[in-house]
């Protein structure tokens, strides 16, 4: 019998794909903003890995 991943693990990965598709298609969609989303995700990052999320 296979061991189900952690529910906690799948809902980060999910969350975190939703949230690649949504920057993507607002870059697509206005591409000016793409430097403010590289600062946006540079952001997201440093917190992320401060926090531990």
């Amino acid at each position: 019998m296979q061991q189900q991943p952690a529910p906690d693990q799948n809902t980060r990965i999910v969350t975190a794909l939703t949230g690649v598709a949504l920057v993507g298609f607002i870059a697509v969609i206005y591409p000016s903003l793409v430097p403010a989303l590289t600062v946006a995700l540079a952001a997201f990052m440093a917190l992320a890995i401060l926090l531990k999320l």
